[in-house]
């Protein structure tokens, strides 16, 4: 992925010549739609899985999946849920899909150990120990197949929001569509732009100094604007 300092966010594509095979330093994002934020009683209802290597270049273009559930549960989701859900298409999905939890499990498992090695591959995505604590009681074989840490990609955020509020503000912001897919790949595209402007003096210096520029055009545009309505003032007088 090129480096840029644009406000839409750059988002990663899959080479389909790509050679299937393992790589070291795998990063295995994952992104879940849930019923609710409560892990003891909500549900996963969508998932989506990306592989990239340590450089976040697409592995494949990923594994998804919608698992059926009741639709009394459905319906019993709190108002934004029903609204979101809903509005995406994914609560008719879910009541169409003919998955269970235990059969997305093990294809999500079999896609994950094809690219990865047990104990190998860190789990990434947006505040994705939420998701992890889901897959903790709903899929259990896949958290163990994967490394105990996590890339969080929130994480960049608030660290950035403390330490440099003025380059965290030029960063590209998600569309927040809340499809799972989507999710995923505007989070490896905020971790990219972490990589490539965060962590690198020179673009980091050069980000702010037009950042700088632009706001020092605008309170000049300002002052212009203010200057001549008080010279239209001063002629009516």
């Amino acid at each position: 992925m090129s480096k840029r300092t644009s406000t839409e966010l750059e988002l990663p594509t899959f080479n389909p010549n790509k050679k299937k095979q393992q790589v070291g330093n795998p990063i295995v994002w994952i992104d879940c739609e849930m019923t609710g934020l409560d892990v003891y009683k909500d549900n996963i209802i969508e998932i989506c899985c990306i592989i990239t290597d340590g450089d976040m270049n697409l592995l494949h273009e990923g594994y998804e999946s919608v698992i059926h559930v009741d639709k009394e549960i459905l319906d019993s989701m709190d108002p934004w849920c029903v609204n979101q859900h809903g509005s995406s298409g994914l609560t008719q999905k879910v009541l169409e899909s003919k998955k269970t939890l235990k059969e997305v499990e093990e294809e999500l498992l079999d896609y994950v150990q094809t690219y990865t090695k047990k104990g190998k591959a860190v789990l990434a995505g947006n505040t994705v120990h939420m998701d992890r604590a889901f897959m903790m009681r709903e899929l259990p074989k896949v958290i163990d197949h994967l490394h105990y840490r996590i890339i969080d990609v929130s994480s960049f955020f608030e660290f950035g929001r403390r330490h440099n509020p003025e380059l965290i503000n030029q960063c590209p912001k998600k569309r927040n569509s809340h499809t799972a897919r989507d999710d995923i790949l505007e989070s490896i595209a905020q971790l990219a732009w972490f990589r490539d402007h965060y962590m690198i003096g020179p673009e980091t210096q050069k980000i702010l100094e037009d950042a700088k520029t632009h706001k020092e055009k605008e309170k000049e545009k300002e002052k212009e604007k203010d200057e001549e309505n008080d010279k239209v003032t001063d002629s009516r007088d």
